[in-house]
């Protein structure tokens, strides 16, 4: 009824925040990349998310929440910040946008007509279509294919089939969706206060200074 967000408040302040879906899907991989230390991850993010927006130490803080607030499509995050064993009924399937990108591609054609390469969507948007795929697209079936647990009076032939299935359309364990939710939570739980990460981070620097 409200509309698709365009703005967060932070501080007492509007602010605009990039609604692409595309920058949805980079800040996944940013949470994914083992190179970067947490500092440069919500460094990275905030500067994705609020391009040209500087932020006070005080603030950023809020400022990272309000993005994950955003990110998870309205979700506050201190009713998501479980450490991602238990899977919840609206937890996310086994999927990659890297590793599934032709799949995700391919579905949105099928079942849309939209063509991800041209079309802008607002991340939200995105992810009411994504979960909405219907199952005779190829990227539903082999999310099928990963999450089935193979009955136990599965005949021998059957069996090998289904395995064999897994096997293939298996996903690398650095893209499992539930090491991403463990990881965003890291982030905001275990990675510490954002604010405090950059103000050691330039305390370190300023030691460093002849």
């Amino acid at each position: 009824m409200d509309g698709l967000p365009e703005t967060v408040e932070i501080a007492g302040q509007t602010v605009r925040i990039d609604t692409s879906f595309r920058t949805g899907i980079l800040f996944e991989e940013l949470l994914q990349d083992s190179q970067l230390d947490d500092l440069e991850k919500i460094q990275t993010a905030l500067s994705l998310y609020f391009p040209g927006v500087f932020f006070d130490f005080d603030v950023i803080e809020e400022a990272f929440q309000a993005l994950v607030w955003f990110y998870r499509c309205g979700t506050d995050p201190a009713e998501t910040t479980g450490t991602g064993k238990d899977s919840g009924p609206n937890e996310d399937p086994p999927f990659s946008y890297e590793h599934d990108a032709d799949y995700i591609y391919s579905a949105f054609m099928q079942a849309y007509g939209l063509d991800l390469a041209r079309q802008p969507l607002h991340w939200w948007q995105f992810r009411a279509l994504f979960r909405s795929l219907p199952e005779d697209t190829q990227l539903v079936k082999i999310i099928g294919y990963r999450t089935m647990k193979i009955p136990a009076k599965t005949s021998k032939e059957q069996r090998q089939h289904y395995e064999k299935l897994k096997r293939i359309y298996a996903l690398p364990q650095s893209a499992d969706r539930q090491q991403l939710e463990s990881d965003l939570n890291n982030l905001l739980m275990n990675g510490g206060n954002p604010a405090a990460l950059l103000n050691s981070e330039v305390r370190s620097w300023h030691q460093m200074e002849p």
